[in-house]
């Protein structure tokens, strides 16, 4: 069990896909057509070398950013201003792999890389969250129930800034992060504190495949 003093929830972000669509987002279809969820994953995690850097190209928006997101889950890119950012402030939990970013009209888009989280992984914490039902989202439509607010086993956790909460729970920053990127003006993420994150209670159907 850890014996590091856990920061409370309020001093801990999700970090996030904002789901904008000017931003340019990236896929491995038609470049490299070998990677499979897993190996997404393992990816993600830091877990898989690469022999060769990941050739991804657009499929969505245009508009390069800090963070470029992926339609295959766990696939994410950033800016080397990014990675310069996080070595000077000694940032921990993450790491990068070589890519290969085209744009949308297969023109190269250089000074990416990939993104791993190598923080741990934390498994999430249901029992302390509040369960709040939400109203439709559109006429006519039927309320759902959320769980509000994102807890976690702190006992995992090693004192790194980037870390993952699963399932379902993504990635988790720290405050040094957090004020980090809000001072570097990072662009294409969404940083939410945690006690502010909403869970879909019917995402514990698909819990066994996450």
């Amino acid at each position: 069990m850890s014996t590091l003093m856990f920061p409370e929830n309020a001093e801990l972000y999700r970090l996030s896909d904002p789901l904008g669509s000017r931003p340019l987002r990236l896929s491995d279809e038609n470049f490299s057509d070998w990677l499979t969820s897993e190996q997404a994953w393992a990816l993600f995690r830091g877990q898989l070398r690469l022999t060769k850097p990941l050739r991804l190209g657009a499929y969505m928006g245009g508009h390069p950013s800090d963070f470029l997101w992926a339609g295959l889950s766990h696939v994410v890119c950033v800016s080397h201003r990014v990675v310069e950012s996080l070595i000077e402030d000694a940032v921990t939990g993450w790491s990068i792999y070589n890519v290969e970013v085209f744009g949308r009209k297969g023109e190269p888009l250089p000074g990416y890389h990939g993104f791993s989280v190598i923080g741990p992984e934390c498994p999430l914490d249901r029992s302390r969250s509040q369960i709040v039902t939400k109203p439709p989202p559109a006429p006519g439509g039927k309320s759902y129930q959320v769980y509000r607010g994102l807890y976690l086993d702190e006992s995992q956790w090693d004192g790194s800034d980037f870390f993952v909460v699963r399932p379902f729970g993504g990635i988790v920053v720290t405050e040094k992060v957090y004020r980090l990127f809000k001072r570097a003006k990072v662009t294409n993420v969404r940083l939410t504190p945690l006690t502010e994150v909403e869970l879909d209670v019917m995402l514990d159907q698909f819990e066994k495949s996450e």
